[in-house]
């Protein structure tokens, strides 16, 4: 059809239902793998190989919670549609009393995009079992949503036909039945609207209201509560874009050229990490992706007035989309993480990305 009106296109995937097959053939022949059996009894063994549905999640979110020594602290934002917790796990030394910079992460708001909770999750694994991530809440406090639509996100376990789903699970009382779901971030209240549908059929459907649905509302009341937040990431896939604020105009906003040097850190780190493998394009989401409102970023950044943040669309470009193969989640996780935490270095003065060093007198070291 588009070759018959004439219109330019590009084809990315030639056939996403072979992919979606692809996928949940090799998840079944994991299905009743030793690991997979070991992991219903020890949550800990928790792996980045593999994609974990909210069993496996919450499952290791209630371990990390009980061995966390005081550091982890699991708080419930909200009950979602179909009654499933949306967790938000705190993270800081406690022992550290200063003033600390804050640090908030999104994952799992798009139900498909499964690589985005792999590498929240991921990002809390390191700050409660790495040293070097554990330095770092000396100084920092983070708040980490593994998944903020855990009713979508299971849905798409259920079948191949739900694999591609991205809103949550709201009844909109359509006729069929079949027009279910809102765009979680399409919801939020920040020139709510553009660039978004009313149409409850739609993937973009912003929904009856701002805050129309219960995730959306317990976690925008959560961020409210905790004070000024120095950082916030949500994670998307895909598309390797650093996005900052704004979506819904294609004006930038007032620090861009802060943000966008942030946000070089990130892709310099990334860039570093995988040798050269990965790279990262820096922009706003509305120059580069059209304009739509309504997400988490732009309402974090002009409501709550968040000095720092985006919207990371992970990989890849194209060649899998939504359907990463979990061959690639390994890497994935850890170049994201090296961004991430050369972010933090960089507003927290710390590490090989601090802004500045500050000599040290020589220090000489002696064996025993």
């Amino acid at each position: 059809m588009l070759r018959l009106w004439e219109m330019t296109h590009t084809v990315e995937v030639e056939d996403v239902m072979a992919l979606v097959k692809q996928e949940r053939r090799h998840m079944q022949e994991l299905k009743d793998n030793t690991s997979r059996r070991r992991r219903a009894v020890q949550p800990q063994a928790m792996d980045w190989n593999t994609y974990h549905n909210m069993n496996d999640i919450e499952g290791y979110i209630g371990w990390v919670n009980h061995t966390g020594g005081g550091f982890v602290e699991v708080l419930d934002a909200a009950a979602s549609v179909e009654g499933r917790r949306v967790l938000v796990v705190k993270v800081t030394d406690p022992n550290s009393p200063q003033p600390k910079k804050k640090i908030w992460i999104e994952g799992g708001i798009h139900a498909r995009e499964w690589i985005s909770p792999a590498v929240a999750t991921y990002i809390l694994h390191l700050l409660v079992t790495n040293e070097s991530w554990r330095e770092l809440l000396k100084v920092t406090e983070w708040y980490i949503v593994p998944v903020a639509n855990p009713d979508g996100y299971q849905y798409t376990f259920t079948s191949e036909r739900a694999r591609l789903w991205r809103k949550n699970r709201r009844d909109n009382l359509s006729s069929d039945g079949r027009c279910k779901g809102v765009d979680l971030n399409r919801n939020w209240n920040l020139k709510w609207g553009v660039g978004a549908s009313s149409n409850p059929c739609s993937e973009t459907y912003k929904g009856p209201m701002p805050f129309s649905e219960p995730e959306t509302r317990g976690l925008q009341a959560m961020m409210k509560s905790i004070g000024d937040i120095d950082l916030f990431i949500t994670l998307h896939s895909f598309g390797q874009t650093i996005l900052y604020p704004w979506g819904w105009t294609r004006n930038a906003p007032a620090n861009a050229k802060q943000l966008k040097r942030l946000a070089k850190k990130f892709a310099d780190a990334v860039r570093d990490a995988s040798r050269g493998e990965t790279e990262y394009e820096i922009g706003g989401s509305g120059p580069l992706y059209g304009l739509a409102s309504g997400a988490t970023d732009d309402w974090a950044y002009g409501e709550l007035g968040v000095p720092f943040s985006y919207t990371i669309e992970l990989p890849d470009q194209g060649r899998y989309g939504f359907l990463l193969p979990e061959t690639r989640i390994s890497s994935t996780v850890t170049e994201t993480a090296a961004g991430i935490q050369c972010m933090i270095g960089a507003l927290t003065n710390t590490g090989l990305c601090a802004q500045r060093r500050v000599r040290q007198p020589d220090t000489f070291w002696f064996r025993g």
